[in-house]
């Protein structure tokens, strides 16, 4: 049983680093009888919070995994990132050449960038980082640095875009739990991405020096009203999938940076026009 499996860790730890259960129990604030409680393989009857408390002074990391039918969880997740990136590459318009998932492997740092769009007529490139939600800083921010230091460099040597700006952008679905995670983050999140939503959208409609930033951005269908502009009153309802608006007399169109999009491009495949 994996909780047998953690205790026995625990153990071996603990005994190769010459620690008894007093010990570790004085460093973690918790009772020996708590630390004898997870090393018997008793974790179930342990709150995650203690085994955390008990497993830190021996230098353990204890991880919570989700684990839901098999892969189909991996594909959700998947599917949620993916209508987020749909959802950003619409909000770009033609004079934007857009690159998905643009791997960069430079003197070791290497990776990969959710999407890369570059507009030719302004030399300004930007760097989008789409996550499903913000569960932390350390996963987001380090990569993020190393994303904005190297990916200018490698994309001007293999395609030629030299950029004169850079636009460092951190795309969350807009919904009440990434705003509140963002508001809890503030302090470190103000300097590390200070621009949001509406000064991203202004740099990217006329990109202009460096931006670093967060835009929630939306990911679902809505639902507007739209309005004959000549009578001024209420005449119809239209539902809109994210990027694609109905085209028509009255219609009211997502608006688009640079232009109207289309499709989205295909993985690793840059287009100018979608």
């Amino acid at each position: 049983m994996r909780e047998l499996r953690a205790g026995r860790v625990l153990r071996l730890v603990r005994r190769r680093r010459g620690l008894t259960q007093t010990e570790v129990a004085r460093r973690a604030g918790v009772s020996q009888q708590a630390v004898s409680l997870i090393e018997r393989g008793n974790a179930d009857d342990a709150t995650l919070r203690l085994i955390k408390q008990v497993a830190a002074p021996l230098g353990i990391t204890v991880d919570l995994v989700f684990k839901w039918n098999g892969p189909e969880l991996d594909r959700l997740i998947d599917s949620r990132h993916a209508r987020v990136v749909t959802a950003l590459i619409a909000r770009l318009g033609p004079e934007w050449e857009v690159v998905v998932e643009y791997s960069f492997n430079h003197y070791g740092d290497r990776g990969s960038v959710d999407v890369v769009a570059w507009q030719a007529s302004t030399r300004a490139l930007a760097i989008f980082e789409v996550k499903s939600e913000l569960v932390g800083l350390e996963s987001v921010l380090r990569p993020l640095d190393v994303k904005a230091r190297v990916v200018p460099i490698v994309v001007a040597r293999e395609r030629g875009w030299k950029a004169v700006s850079v636009g460092l952008v951190l795309v969350l679905p807009d919904e009440s739990t990434n705003r509140r995670a963002v508001a809890r983050l503030g302090p470190v999140l103000d300097v590390a991405l200070p621009a949001r939503t509406v000064a991203v959208r202004r740099w990217l409609e006329v990109p202009g020096g460096a931006i670093r930033g967060i835009w929630f951005l939306a990911d679902t269908p809505t639902r507007r009203v739209v309005r004959n502009a000549g009578s001024g009153g209420r005449v119809s309802s239209a539902r809109r999938g994210v990027g694609h608006a109905r085209s028509g007399a009255g219609s009211v169109a997502e608006p688009r940076f640079g232009g109207a999009g289309g499709a989205a491009p295909e993985s690793g495949t840059p287009t100018s026009s979608r």
